[in-house]
C-alpha cells in the first residue's frame, strides 16, 4: 500500500536462511503487514477484541462436566485457530488464502454445532474413515444438504451458510472466481503478458474484504457462544466484551464505508 513507511526487515537468520526471490515475497508479505496495522489500526483493534472474547471463552468451558460436550468444544478450539490464521493472512494481505483457512473454520464450527445439539453424531463424526458404512453415515449428515443439516437459522449460522459458500468460489476451489482475484493482463503494444498477484493491496478493496472477514468470524464465535450460552452468560466479563465488540464492529463499518466512500458493506 502506498503512503506507508517501509518498516519490513530481515533479520540475520532470515537473510542467511533465505534465497533471494523467496526474501522478496517474505519482505512484500510482513511490510503488507505493517501497512495493514498503519491503515486499519481500529478495524486490527477488533480482530484483537474478538480474541480476547475467544480466548475467555474458551478458558470458561474448560472444565467439563458432561463428557459428550468435549468433541464439540475440540472443534470449536480448532476453529479459533483457524481464525487466527486468517487474520494474520488477511493483515498481510493474502486475502484469498484468509477465505480458504476461514472457509474451513466455518465448517469446523457447523460441524460442533451440529455434534453439540445432537451428541448421538459423535459417533458418526468419528467413524468416518471407518469402512463404507461409517463413510456413508458421515455423508449424509456431514457432506449432503449441507444447508439443511449444518446451517440451521440460528447463532449465524445461516448467514455463515452464505459466506460458505463465496469463500468456495473466492478462494478455495479452483475457478474463474478464485483465479481472478489475482489476474493481471500487463500486455503492452508489442508483447501479450499476463501476471498474477499474490497480494491485494488496494486500500478500498481491503477495506470490504476485512470487514467481511471480521463479519465471519463474529458469527463464528456467535456459535460457540450459543452452544455453551448457560454457562458462558454467567461470565459478565465475557458478556460486556461481547457487547463492546458488536459496538466497535458497527461504528468500524460506518467508518471504513465513509472514509473509503463504499456503497455498501
Amino acid at each position: 500500500m502506498t503512503g506507508t513507511p517501509n518498516r519490513a526487515q530481515l533479520d540475520p537468520f532470515e537473510k542467511e536462511a533465505f534465497h533471494p526471490d523467496y526474501a522478496d515475497y517474505f519482505l512484500r508479505k510482513r511490510q503488507n503487514f505493517f501497512s495493514s496495522l498503519t491503515v486499519f489500526r481500529d478495524l486490527w483493534e477488533c480482530f484483537q477484541l474478538l480474541n480476547d472474547i475467544w480466548m475467555r471463552g474458551i478458558a470458561d468451558i474448560k472444565h467439563m462436566s458432561d463428557q459428550m460436550h468435549m468433541l464439540p468444544s475440540i472443534l470449536f478450539y480448532a476453529a479459533h485457530a483457524r481464525f487466527l490464521i486468517a487474520m494474520e493472512l488477511g493483515f498481510s494481505c493474502c486475502i484469498s488464502d484468509a477465505y480458504s483457512v476461514l472457509r474451513d473454520g466455518i465448517e469446523l464450527v457447523c460441524h460442533a454445532h451440529k455434534i453439540f445439539k445432537e451428541p448421538s453424531l459423535t459417533s458418526v463424526w468419528t467413524n468416518k474413515h471407518k469402512g463404507e458404512a461409517g463413510l456413508r453415515a458421515y455423508d449424509k449428515v456431514f457432506t449432503w444438504d449441507k444447508k439443511k443439516n449444518l446451517f440451521p437459522d440460528e447463532h449465524g449460522l445461516a448467514q455463515l451458510h452464505t459466506y460458505f459458500g463465496k469463500f468456495s468460489e473466492m478462494a478455495t476451489h479452483s475457478s474463474v472466481t478464485s483465479l481472478g482475484t489475482g489476474f493481471t493482463d500487463i500486455s503492452d503494444a508489442n508483447n501479450l503478458t499476463w501476471g498474477f498477484q499474490y497480494f491485494q493491496t488496494d486500500p478500498r478493496r481491503l477495506a470490504v474484504l476485512l470487514f467481511a472477514l471480521l463479519q465471519v468470524s463474529a458469527h463464528m464465535e456467535e456459535a460457540f457462544f450459543g452452544c455453551f450460552e448457560p454457562r458462558l452468560h454467567l461470565d459478565h466479563v465475557l458478556v460486556g466484551m461481547r457487547d463492546k465488540f458488536n459496538r466497535v464492529k458497527d461504528a468500524q463499518r460506518v467508518y471504513l464505508r465513509t472514509t473509503f466512500k463504499l456503497d455498501t458493506m
